[in-house]
């Protein structure tokens, strides 16, 4: 007979029972578990039993979902997620405790035996051994017969289920998937219903912290096992049930399976959609169940939603289904705990190919209509008529979309998203009634400040005296030199407020979010800084107000760059400047400061020192050495700073080794690096700045009063269904593609001469028109 502490098992194999131990015959498995879908394992390096003490960095999760690793630690050969615990051992087996079976004999071979079932169960299931789980199943039945101490429901759920973990026999054979799991399943469900457990059996949860909630019905789910969830659902199990351990609701990607806890959730998260119409089938579904993070199915389903098209696809078809078997738009204005609906969400994660779907769908079936966002009004050979549903999408709405597309830096495709319809017609409707109007007057006047700033600079006294100078030394002109003072003064703090609010509004998150987004704003309120700080210098009479005011005056010329913005060639080129400044001149800079303090450190310290009653070297200094090595890059230096150095020969390989790594390396570098910036950026310039135009047509419709808001809103009202009005974007868009494809499958026949049969025969080409533009619906189009 095998001792316990020595004996050890193999992963899935074949395992010889011990002596004496129960059952005495057993049927041998030696076949790998199917695997019939794509399953989610979590892997746990370094893992040891509670029974020794783990030196190590603790896992991410204390024990794994499911484990047939059975390690030999500290001469404990039970299971890694430990079907028969200590806890029971102690409590079933302790001398103080009366024996629950003191009908069986207590010999040391049954003894080990009792310890043991548990553990023989859970392998019997895993492994599908039907004949060895008949006999462990028909001993566990005499065995609960004669248990004193507890009732026969509590007997057996203790048997079936992992005090550690919460894990019962019935999840353990699904997450093992086999050629047998299926009778061992009907075994397991018929014994718990002939005992009256069954609906504790079935519902029993799991109860460790990283999975706890999750259910057999949600493991058999995820197995794309249907016959096995029809069955537990006609059985009672709890189709509401939500799974919500850590490892189901992880806090970042890689770390869990979010599906959104609800069954009829992760069916949709997988793509199953036989499974997803047995669930909304039965009335006892709640579609509209709200996860702990408040998504519901739909907001569940653009969350898992990814860049690729085969998931993508997927996706779109499983969030059609739900929409049109649940027939409730209800579902899609649903809010989460952050405020947003299904399509705020996926605007906000930036989930491109589901936005547009959502966006552009349409519902041609009049009883479905209501679900569309998209209605064709009329069409007329390659014209189409469309109208678009504004809500959520305009900024009249919280958390609108256009409002997270502009400002949320953290999308990284968001120019691309705003190419959409009816985002890009939207703000290009918007820029045309009255953003370019208020745009073009902020130019004129933001020119006219920077005139009279440089007015004020320019023409100022030339007396020693402190300021404030006054107004008689001003050769005639101290009343139009105050008045411009004031103009700047107020024009400053004007623009201080302004750019502070736009700054906010943006609330750019690091230093990349700063440089992209947010760079003409502080350049604005940099320059109102050092206006401001100016006057005020001026005022307590210091001269150096006028070093600030010289630097205001050449940011603000500077940045009349930001109104490029208003057109397009100018615009797309100074796109490419921001670019090339921000991603290549600024890496150039911090490697060029750095060879040039290196080496200027170095050549100083060559440099002879002066000695007395002689003439000193001028570049016996820092400062000089540095301005003739920046000479020497830009090729105006020359080779006399190496006089009066202590070491010629290592002062000029030095001076040869700095230019060779400056001006022949750094240079071209930087020069090849800007022609690849600018053509990769010239792919996508346009998009880039289409993005930051937006961006400011929604800040001067923020400076707007309610009732110019009111005044300049898009959008009319229209009726798309019984009682269903809401406020749409017509469009009018040229599809030549979908018109060709359509004119060359027309008909040359007249058809009927009968009116009514005419009249039929041309709303069925009518149809057949608008279901050619459904299938085409991946090709080019043109907006007009």
């Amino acid at each position: 007979m095998i001792k316990d502490n020595t004996e050890v098992i193999p992963l899935m194999g074949k395992k010889t029972n011990p002596s004496g131990t129960p059952p005495q015959e057993r049927k041998p498995t030696e076949s790998t578990p199917t695997k019939k879908s794509s399953h989610f394992f979590l892997e746990i390096d370094g893992f040891e039993s509670n029974a020794t003490p783990n030196n190590t960095s603790p896992p991410v999760f204390s024990k794994p979902m499911d484990s047939n690793i059975r390690p030999c630690a500290s001469g404990n050969g039970e299971d890694m997620d430990s079907p028969q615990s200590l806890q029971d051992d102690a409590t079933e087996y302790s001398p103080n405790v009366e024996s629950c079976c003191a009908n069986i004999s207590q010999g040391p071979e049954h003894t080990r035996a009792r310890k043991k079932l548990k553990r023989y169960i859970f392998r019997a299931v895993s492994e599908g051994n039907v004949e060895e789980l008949q006999h462990l199943l028909a001993e566990l039945k005499e065995r609960c017969n004669a248990c004193t101490n507890m009732t026969v429901p509590d007997y057996l759920m203790k048997k079936f289920t992992a005090a550690d973990t919460g894990k019962t026999c019935l999840m353990k054979a699904l997450l093992n998937i086999n050629e047998n799991t299926n009778e061992v399943v009907n075994m397991l469900l018929s014994f718990a219903e002939e005992n009256g457990i069954l609906e504790r059996f079935i519902n029993a949860a799991y109860t460790e912290e990283a999975y706890k909630g999750q259910t057999a019905l949600n493991i058999a789910i995820e197995r794309r096992q249907y016959e096995i969830t029809q069955n537990l659902i006609e059985k009672g199990a709890d189709v509401n049930a939500h799974a919500q351990g850590i490892f189901f609701n992880p806090k970042h990607k890689h770390e869990g399976f979010y599906f959104g806890e609800t069954a009829l959730a992760l069916a949709a998260c997988t793509n199953q959609p036989d499974i997803i119409q047995l669930l909304m089938d039965n009335t006892r579904t709640n579609i509209t169940s709200q996860d702990s993070r408040g998504n519901n199915i739909l907001h569940a389903l653009v969350t898992v939603a990814e860049d690729f098209k085969t998931q993508n696809d997927f996706v779109i078809r499983m969030y059609d289904m739900i929409l049109l078997r649940s027939k409730d738009r209800n579902l899609e204005t649903m809010k989460n705990k952050e405020g947003l609906t299904p399509l705020q969400l996926a605007a906000k994660t930036g989930k491109l190919e589901i936005l547009k779907y959502i966006l552009s769908r349409e519902i041609r079936d009049k009883p479905n209509r209501s679900l569309s966002r998209k209605f064709t009004d009329w069409a007329y050979g390659p014209v189409q008529s469309s109208l678009y549903d504004l809500t959520e999408l305009d900024t009249t709405a919280d958390n609108s979309v256009l409002e997270i597309i502009v400002y949320n830096t953290n999308i990284g495709n968001r120019h691309e998203m705003l190419t959409l319809e009816p985002l890009n017609s939207l703000l290009r409707m918007k820029w045309k009634k009255f953003a370019r109007h208020m745009f073009f007057m902020s130019c004129w006047f933001y020119f006219l400040y920077n005139v009279t700033l440089t007015l004020v600079s320019y023409h100022r006294p030339n007396e020693n005296e402190a300021p404030p100078y006054p107004l008689a030394l001003t050769r005639g002109v101290g009343w139009l030199q105050l008045s411009g003072q004031l103009l700047v003064m107020l024009g400053a703090i004007f623009l201080a407020i302004k750019e502070s609010v736009a700054i906010f509004l943006l609330r750019p998150s690091d230093l990349q979010s700063i440089l992209s987004d947010a760079w003409f704003h502080f350049a604005f309120f940099i320059q109102a800084l050092l206006v401001i700080f100016s006057v005020f210098l001026y005022l307590f009479s210091y001269k150096e107000h006028l070093v600030c005011l010289v630097l205001a005056m050449a940011l603000g010329w500077a940045n009349m760059l930001y109104f490029t913005r208003g057109f397009q060639s100018m615009g797309i080129y100074s796109v490419m400047i921001q670019k090339v400044i921000l991603q290549d001149v600024i890496k150039f800079l911090v490697v060029y400061i750095v060879f040039l303090l290196g080496f200027g450190v170095a050549l100083a310290a060559l440099i002879e020192t002066c000695q007395e009653g002689s003439e000193c070297h001028s570049n016996s200094s820092l400062g000089p050495v540095l301005m003739d090595l920046f000479k020497l890059t830009l090729g105006l230096g020359d080779l006399e700073i190496q006089q009066n150095s202590k070491y010629p020969v290592l002062f000029l390989l030095l001076l040869i080794t700095f230019v060779v790594l400056t001006f022949v390396l750094l240079l071209n570098m930087l020069i090849a690096l800007m022609g690849e910036t600018v053509e990769d950026i010239s792919k996508e310039s346009e998009h880039i700045w289409k993005l930051q135009r937006a961006r400011t047509i929604l800040e001067f419709e923020k400076f707007l009063p309610k009732c110019l808001r009111r005044k300049f809103q898009l959008g009319e009202r229209c009726k798309v269904a019984e009682n269903d009005t809401r406020v749409c974007l017509r469009i009018n868009e040229v599809k030549w593609t979908e018109w060709k494809t359509h004119v060359s499958f027309i008909n040359e026949d007249p058809g009927p001469t009968d009116p009514s049969k005419a009249q039929d025969n041309s709303r069925t080409n009518s149809k057949n028109t608008l279901n050619t533009f459904e299938e085409t619906d991946d090709l080019p189009e043109t907006s007009v």
